[in-house]
């Protein structure tokens, strides 16, 4: 994994769905490669890879939703309790 690296601001939503972007671009292209040089797999391996992928392409499109979402504006926060 990748280390994560923390400026003095926050990333925005844009600058998160393209690092999400570019890291689903770099495993297509691995995919690819395994496509083109195939190895034998294990089923469960491969159903567990399958599992991740699935579960990459419904972040990148929950995060591609959220970014397309307006704004919510939380009503009460600064209020006392």
């Amino acid at each position: 994994m990748e280390p994560h690296h923390y400026t003095a601001t926050a990333p925005t939503p844009q600058e998160v769905v393209a690092r999400i972007d570019q890291k689903a671009l770099r495993l297509s292209a691995l995919l690819r490669e395994i496509d083109n040089h195939p190895i034998e797999l294990d089923a469960e391996l491969r159903d567990r890879l399958d599992d991740v992928l699935e579960m990459l392409a419904c972040r990148i499109a929950a995060t591609r939703a959220l970014l397309h979402r307006p704004s919510l504006e939380l009503q009460g926060a600064g209020s006392a309790a």
